[in-house]
């Protein structure tokens, strides 16, 4: 019986391990010719051929084309890893137990041997011994292919070390090499700057014009100086503040507070649609008579080198008209996403809704850098805000005048703490001003960006 029990571990074992075995050799190819045919390794190797001419639509397709391309490689790669770590551990698993067999033939072979008598035998005893015999040769036999099948799955474990190895190489390569392609948001960024030159005509921004050149130290830099002039009207100026490369048009409330407030943003009436893209969001839209945002460019040009004053007015359907003052206000360049860089000193009665944004980078509906992973705040609240997955205020909002359905919270031009985000206010306005002194009370209140990183935004 327990001869027959061996005899079909035998046959069990080496049936299984005929099924499982494929030739390291064969497999390397295999993954060698995926690699080499899947992943495009060798592409990045080459020269990049010439291409003709293409428009700006077929380059996206390409751009767009190629992430996903390199998505799926990085992808088949991982899963390649995966399949050959179940692989190894399926393998060394028919080892043990190939070992393990393979003693207890051995235990076995000993056995018998020992129970072979020795001397003058019968007719009866030498039929048993040949039958010992035979038994000992099949399990001779046994160990013979347990030994070499040990072997086989010793080189295949070995062989799929180094594979993993190799995939993990290829794929670290890959994300090397995939870190300097272009991305569709830099192409599309880039295009955009094409356009607006080709539009408006401008200089790049990198171009400085210092206020000394001709008619520009006649302008003034903010309506803070315009006010310190003598002027007392309120109304449309030209100004050119120092760092900006050329002069703009601006709305200047020279009454409020004391006046010397330049409008960033001004809503009232829902004539313009705020659901703009980053270039509008950068250059400014709108009628500087009527709704407009004045934009980002002009904003950084007006507070990123001195410290401002924000003052922001909201009103509701009933008329309540509500306030947000904060002491220090500084958003930054382009390179830095405009992000909201400086803000601290609130009071007011409005409630403070902007201080969740601080830190936080501009995002408009086809730009998007607000750290939701599941998606675009900017898609999903209509709006352009400093979204921060998402939001506590959005003053971009869609103009919906009142109290929202449900389907529609968060949609609304809105500030968390007047009125909340189920409510869509009538009015908002935000000014800016240069602050000449800072109370030193409110410093620790300021707050200043910080990337994840920990080091401080210049």
């Amino acid at each position: 019986m327990l001869l027959s029990l061996t005899l079909y571990q035998i046959i069990f074992f080496s049936i299984f391990i005929t099924a499982e075995y494929v030739p390291s050799e064969t497999r390397h190819r295999q993954r060698s010719s995926a690699v080499t045919s899947t992943t495009g390794l060798p592409f990045f190797n080459q020269s990049p051929p010439q291409l003709p001419h293409r428009s700006n639509g077929d380059i996206e397709y390409r751009l767009t084309r190629l992430e996903v391309l390199l998505v799926e490689k990085l992808e088949n790669l991982r899963s390649e890893v995966r399949e050959s770590t179940r692989r190894l551990q399926a393998l060394e698993w028919q080892s043990n137990e190939a070992h393990s067999t393979l003693e207890g033939l051995r235990v076995d072979l000993n056995r018998f041997a020992q129970q072979i008598p020795s001397g003058v035998q019968t007719p009866s005893s030498q039929h048993a011994n040949t039958l010992l015999e035979q038994r000992v040769d099949n399990l001779a036999k046994g160990i013979q292919i347990l030994v070499a099948a040990t072997r086989g799955l010793t080189s295949d474990i070995n062989g799929l070390k180094r594979n993993i190895t190799s995939i993990a190489n290829d794929t670290r390569y890959l994300l090397r090499s995939t870190s300097h392609l272009v991305t569709k948001q830099f192409f599309n960024h880039g295009i955009l700057e094409l356009k607006h030159q080709q539009l408006y005509q401008s200089s790049p921004l990198s171009t400085y014009c210092p206020s000394s050149s001709s008619g520009s130290s006649e302008l003034p830099k903010s309506c803070q100086e315009i006010q310190d002039s003598g002027n007392s009207k309120s109304g449309i100026y030209r100004i050119q503040p120092e760092h900006a490369a050329k002069p703009f048009m601006v709305v200047c409330d020279l009454e409020t507070l004391n006046g010397g407030w330049t409008v960033i943003q001004n809503r009232f009436d829902g004539s313009q649609d705020f659901y703009q893209n980053w270039h509008e969001y950068k250059y400014g839209f709108g009628n500087l008579g009527g709704e407009f945002w004045i934009g980002l460019e002009n904003i950084h040009h007006l507070t990123g080198y001195e410290v401002n004053e924000l003052f922001i007015e909201l009103q509701d359907l009933e008329l309540q008209n509500r306030t947000a003052h904060y002491a220090a206000f500084s958003v930054g360049p382009e390179v830095e996403s405009f992000t909201l860089k400086v803000l601290g000193g609130y009071s007011g009665n409005a409630g403070d809704s902007l201080l969740y944004h601080a830190g936080s980078r501009f995002s408009t509906k086809d730009m998007d850098q607000d750290g939701w992973p599941e998606g675009s705040c900017a898609q999903a609240h209509g709006g352009a805000w400093w979204y921060r997955s998402c939001d506590m205020s959005n003053l971009n909002g869609r103009y919906l005048s009142g109290e929202l359905p449900e389907q529609y919270i968060y949609q609304g031009m809105y500030w968390g703490e007047f009125r909340g985000a189920q409510y869509s206010l009538l009015r908002s306005r935000m000014l800016v001003r240069p602050r000449l002194q800072i109370n030193p009370s409110i410093i620790n209140d300021i707050f200043t960006a910080r990337p994840a990183n920990g080091n401080e935004l210049n």
